[in-house]
């Protein structure tokens, strides 16, 4: 490959990179106006339907179709099988979504999975320690 191909490669990916991102910026913007022109009842019984409260909601909504991404990773490191989390345990593999998708602690946790110190840092900062430490301690629980 020569110079020029590595560098065209390199702009049409950064050129994708830009439209997805600009794309989901803007469904998560679309999202947003949707929920808050909602009537009161409906933010309610939507709020009420994903077992969080409206800010909430706003949030995960907010943090757009990968604001969880690192809570599957954060699994995976862990060796927690998501499949089985979520066919089994629906309920938690949510909330732990919300949680993530809230956290405030995303650059550390990102770093702590790309360098491998996730398994034994995480429980500094990750809300979903708890659970995870529960699941680390006693696999079986995600099973039938």
């Amino acid at each position: 490959m020569t110079m020029n191909d590595a560098k065209s490669h390199l702009a049409q990916r950064v050129g994708k990179q830009l439209v997805d991102w600009y794309s989901d910026l803007r469904v998560r913007h679309e999202d947003e106006r949707a929920l808050v022109n909602l009537d009161p009842e409906s933010r309610r019984q939507l709020a009420d339907d994903c077992n969080v409260n409206f800010d909430t909601l706003l949030e995960v909504v907010r943090a757009g179709s990968h604001g969880a991404d690192e809570m599957l990773e954060m699994l995976k490191t862990l060796h927690i099988d998501p499949a089985d989390l979520q066919a089994h345990l629906p309920d938690l593999f949510r909330d732990m979504q919300v949680t993530c998708a809230t956290c405030q602690d995303k650059g550390r946790c990102r770093h702590d999975l790309k360098d491998g110190s996730a398994p034994v840092n995480f429980a500094d900062y990750c809300a979903n320690a708890p659970a995870l430490n529960v699941m680390r301690a006693e696999p079986p629980l995600l099973r039938d």
